[in-house]
């Protein structure tokens, strides 16, 4: 089947998949996940592996979008209210994950690269399968708002975990070589953490700049879509060209227009309004894209690393929003709209596969096969705790606007 088809399909089965899962009152973003399922190769296979990878950029170029609106979170006279909580909360649960996830895998018998590198991938939280939660619910209250901070530097703190643990392992491996050269090895090691993090940020920040001077000569809302979707596309672009992260830079360009152009509240609202069909293309391609025969295959390691992250995600936010001073309330139930896990997730085991080809294999395994599981709970459990916290209005209909 050709891509065009495909796409028709995708389209059609997240619509159908929509309708289907209000009766059963589960979250769309788990009827999107079944129906990619249903479709890809591991059920009828209308969807083939050669679909997907050409359909890869829709998937790219979603996750740009999102990761664009979750950086309308930084506006500077709203973020600083909830800066000092979400701040130490997405520290806590990071760390927490990653040390639990660590110690599982080495009392496991895994050796100190890998419980590493697993360690460091576990902090993620999947930034679209949670936006798309609280964009269903119509989710607004305190612990709303700090979990689209929380999610935001989650990400980042994520990458940068990442890339240290990935420059230590490169210096490990490096050293064992009888004519490594120990300059040109932690050139070698450090450089990609840098590059990363401040070359996204900086691709990011000029993106950003030029929508904003462009911004305020457009009135018309189409004009708005394309100086918005163009931004997006060329920032994710340049940023994998530049081989910088994409993530980043698209978190940057929303960082940077909502905090240099007035015209920022619309834009964001035009774009919420008419990006529904990307993020269905998103979510049935990642649930098509799940290898579910991994899972039978993982075993008792994969049972670790998912029971250590759920632990260090949920005791992990606990902690922190007690030690921040939040309420009661995101204290109780924040930690159980963290659990999902794919995106970066995903980016980074196949950097471990080009970076450590001979740790690549058993990082996949373990790692994908917890996305699989992930996927499918972690929108529940958010639902979950959203409405126990009392702050899901699904009865609104709201416009999903990220900026409140």
């Amino acid at each position: 089947m050709n891509e065009l088809a495909s796409l028709g399909i995708i389209l059609f089965f997240a619509l159908l998949a929509g309708h289907l899962v209000k009766f059963i009152r589960v979250p769309e973003v788990t009827g999107y996940i079944l129906a990619g399922v249903a479709v890809g190769p591991s059920f009828l296979g209308w969807i083939s592996h050669e679909n997907l990878s050409s359909l890869e950029v829709f998937s790219e170029v979603a996750l740009g979008l999102i990761l664009f609106s979750i950086g309308s979170v930084f506006e500077f006279t709203s973020f600083r209210l909830i800066a000092r909580r979400a701040v130490l909360v997405t520290l806590v649960e990071s760390v927490l994950t990653a040390v639990v996830v660590t110690i599982g895998m080495l009392v496991m018998g895994q050796p100190w690269t890998i419980a590493l590198l697993l360690g460091a991938i576990s902090m993620e939280t999947a930034a679209a399968t949670s936006l798309m939660v609280l964009r269903e619910m119509n989710a607004k209250g305190e612990m709303s708002d700090m979990l689209k901070g929380v999610i935001a530097m989650n990400n980042i703190c994520c990458l940068i975990g990442f890339s240290i643990v990935a420059a230590v392992v490169d210096l490990s491996l490096k050293a064992q070589m009888p004519d490594a050269s120990m300059g040109q090895a932690l050139y070698e090691a450090v450089y990609p953490l840098v590059w990363q993090i401040v070359g996204s940020a900086a691709l990011g920040f000029l993106v950003g700049g030029l929508l904003s001077l462009w911004s305020g000569h457009i009135e018309e809302q189409g004009e708005t879509l394309i100086l918005m979707a163009g931004g997006v596309l060329l920032c994710v672009g340049m940023a994998d060209w530049m081989e910088l992260s994409p993530l980043v830079s698209s978190l940057a360009v929303g960082a940077t227009m909502v905090n240099l152009t007035t015209h920022s509240r619309n834009l964001f609202g035009a774009l919420s309004r008419t990006d529904p069909p990307l993020y269905a293309i998103f979510f049935v391609i990642a649930g098509a894209d799940m290898n579910l025969s991994a899972l039978p295959t993982v075993g008792l390691l994969g049972v670790v690393y998912v029971l250590g992250r759920v632990f260090g995600k949920v005791v992990g936010v606990q902690a922190g929003a007690r030690y921040a001073g939040a309420s009661v309330t995101v204290q109780r139930y924040m930690g159980y709209t963290t659990l999902a896990q794919a995106g970066l997730a995903i980016g980074l085991v196949l950097a471990t596969n080009q970076r450590f080809p001979q740790l690549g294999p058993q990082v996949a395994t373990i790692v994908l096969a917890a996305v699989a599981i992930f996927e499918l709970i972690g929108p529940l459990s958010a639902k979950f705790a959203l409405i126990r916290s009392g702050e899901s209005q699904p009865q609104d209909h709201a416009p999903a606007v990220l900026l409140d």
